[in-house]
């Protein structure tokens, strides 16, 4: 089974959204899970610091080198921390936002935990973060030399660390959010914009393939008009009728007396019927074209050949109008039938031949194969030009919307060639070879 390069690119967009989410969230679960270990690496220092305070807190003030070393561990420490007597009246604080000569300790002391008697606002406000410690930290009790007995209790908190590292997943989350909402966007924007550029190229387009046998049907009937003695252009708004002798202050032709039979030659009528209707087909094929663009066409088993063909002397007719000495070169290998829309395939032949005329100057060659790939079961159509080629850049660019480097177009040709090519036969279309002032060489390739 063929997948076309659609198809392919598709597959790759959802391996490379898949594959951006896996790695977002293998980041996210590998910080997360560094976030843990140094939470509780934390917590287990914020519990040790607080145990080393309970067990030194009553030896310090008598024992010079562990007051000394008591000082040096907790002054620096970020750790919040209350020690309380037995009543649960705090006597020192740590990192908690009170300043140490905010409320003194006599105050304390004279307060009764049991009494109904409000506490001071510094002292209600130490006793509330008291409150805090305790809801997520056990008390650590301190205990005399040689006392069962408690004396005292270390409340603590945790430190600014853990409480930090608590928010980073929730912020590398946000920011991961805030990526994903602007990549949306961005991605709309230039959906919006691509689309925009895709339905103005086309109306343009549909003026330009429209424009071909509309200018003919309209010199055919200058012609006629010529031949018919007193057929003048119908003029705008009303005004009264007068042909281009007229206009110029001569007198308007009269017309042949007695009659208004006009006598035209058999060749000549023979030769406007067949413009006129190959024209009116011509008018006929566009609008079946532009009808499908849209919806999934009917696909009909057909031979390319034919078809690529019919393309060919369409544009072979209208070189010699292009002021250009082009010969295209036709060669058709055998090749089994292939799922088609005539009208479209002829179409995408067409908007590549186009391009090649463009690029050649005033003469040079395109050539146009057919090609039978029994190792990958496809038919390929083969169309190279020397003309002025592409560099890498342009080359990448040839199929987006709105890209052109001529001076003239909309850049769309190529575009509807390759969702003819891929979203609608499944097929695949790609710049085979390229080089500045070398040619280049377009494929378009169709599963058999």
């Amino acid at each position: 089974m063929s997948v076309s390069r659609s198809n392919m690119s598709t597959l790759l967009r959802a391996y490379l959204f898949l594959g951006s989410f896996v790695l977002v969230a293998a980041a996210f679960v590998y910080s997360y899970s560094w976030v843990r270990k140094v939470n509780q690496e934390s917590q287990a220092i914020s519990n040790l610091l607080a145990r080393f305070v309970a067990l030194s807190a009553l030896e310090a003030p008598e024992d010079p080198g562990l007051k000394e070393l008591f000082s040096d561990v907790i002054q620096p420490s970020d750790l919040p921390l209350i020690l309380t007597d037995r009543a649960g009246r705090p006597f020192v604080w740590h990192n908690v936002g009170i300043d140490r000569d905010a409320i003194d300790i006599d105050t304390i002391s004279r307060w009764d935990p049991r009494s109904k008697t409000p506490a001071p606002p510094v002292l209600q406000r130490l006793l509330d973060k008291i409150a805090e410690f305790d809801r997520t930290h056990e008390a650590i009790p301190i205990y005399p030399r040689g006392e069962s007995r408690a004396f005292g209790y270390v409340h603590y908190g945790e430190r600014r660390l853990a409480s930090e590292l608590r928010y980073i997943p929730i912020v590398q989350l946000g920011i991961i959010a805030v990526f994903i909402a602007l990549g949306y966007v961005a991605y709309r924007s230039i959906r919006t914009s691509e689309e925009r550029a895709i339905w103005i190229g086309l109306a343009k387009e549909t003026a330009h393939q429209l424009g071909s046998p509309i200018t003919s049907l309209m010199g055919l009937v200058e012609l006629v008009r010529e031949r018919v003695p007193g057929s003048a252009r119908r003029p705008p708004n009303g005004e009264a009728a007068t042909d281009a002798a007229g206009a110029a202050g001569a007198a308007p032709a009269a017309p042949v007396a007695g009659s208004d039979a006009v006598t035209l030659s058999g060749a000549f009528l023979a030769d406007l019927v067949s413009v006129m209707e190959d024209d009116a087909e011509r008018l006929n094929k566009i609008a079946k074209r532009f009808g499908q663009i849209g919806s999934l066409p009917r696909l009909d088993t057909e031979d390319v050949a034919p078809i690529v063909s019919a393309a060919v002397r369409y544009l072979r007719r209208r070189v010699p109008h292009l002021k250009k000495e082009i010969q295209i070169q036709e060669r058709y290998e055998m090749a089994p039938p292939v799922n088609v829309n005539e009208e479209l395939i002829e179409w995408v032949v067409e908007n590549i031949l186009k391009n090649a005329i463009d690029a050649i100057g005033a003469q040079g060659t395109i050539k146009v194969e057919v090609q039978y790939r029994r190792e990958n079961e496809s038919v390929e159509i083969w169309v190279t030009d020397d003309g002025k080629g592409m560099t890498r850049s342009e080359a990448r660019q040839a199929f987006l919307p709105g890209y052109t480097t001529k001076g003239r177009g909309w850049g769309l040709g190529l575009t509807l060639a390759k969702r003819i090519v891929e979203d609608y036969h499944g097929g695949s279309i790609w710049v085979e070879r390229t080089e500045p002032g070398r040619g280049t060489t377009f494929v378009v390739s169709f599963p058999v």
